[in-house]
């Protein structure tokens, strides 16, 4: 995954990604052209500037997969990348999965969402390439962080792997659901914005979902 602005196009092998906190009116997740996004937005992140997103602020990141337990074997790094040019920040991912699918790449950041009261969702501004279709955003309780034992707020969302072109992928946080290893736990209670703790992006093998993906993505 590599996260840049809109008018920077990388030849690499990325998702690149802009995140950002949007009023969201649709009610299901959906994507649109690049030239459609909300001017009306909080910027999160934003990887391509050295003034907004340092190389100590890229050390904030750490990585978040399936090697928390014996079993797992995937593999995510979260790096930042400059050249004379352009600044951007690439997230590999390998995803070695169980043989039912269970496996997850991904990294996260400590956040805070108290200040956005009355927003509606986020908005990715992405570009997807390589063998990994299917990402998440993934948004940890507060209370939860540093456990391993834990349920959090995720988003699924597809990228188009045969598109050069920017994608736009809004998020209402009403489709946030709550899963616990890949599994949804209905009856958990709806999140709170104000108590989330980690942004997360993450890829994953499809241990519950109708498709499974393995190998290497950024």
């Amino acid at each position: 995954m590599v996260f840049g602005s809109r008018e920077m196009i990388s030849s690499l092998v990325a998702l690149f990604i802009i995140v950002s906190i949007v009023a969201v009116k649709s009610s299901s997740i959906s994507t649109d052209s690049k030239s459609k996004m909300d001017k009306n937005l909080k910027t999160i992140f934003n990887f391509n500037s050295e003034f907004e997103f340092s190389s100590e602020d890229a050390s904030m990141w750490y990585e978040s997969s399936d090697t928390v337990r014996s079993a797992g074997m995937s593999k995510a790094v979260f790096s930042l990348q400059k050249s004379k040019i352009f600044q951007r920040a690439i997230m590999l991912a390998l995803i070695n999965p169980q043989p039912n699918g269970a496996g997850f790449a991904g990294v996260k950041h400590k956040i805070t969402f108290e200040d956005d009261e009355g927003k509606e969702g986020m908005l990715l501004q992405v570009r997807g390439q390589g063998g990994l279709k299917y990402w998440k955003v993934v948004l940890t309780d507060s209370e939860f962080l540093g456990l391993t034992k834990l349920y959090t707020y995720e988003a699924k969302f597809p990228v188009d792997l045969e598109s050069e072109d920017f994608e736009i992928v809004r998020l209402p946080f009403s489709e946030f659901k709550a899963f616990y290893r890949g599994q949804e736990i209905p009856d958990a209670p709806p999140m709170d914005l104000k108590k989330i703790g980690a942004f997360g992006l993450q890829t994953f093998g499809g241990v519950y979902d109708e498709f499974k993906q393995t190998g290497v993505g950024s």
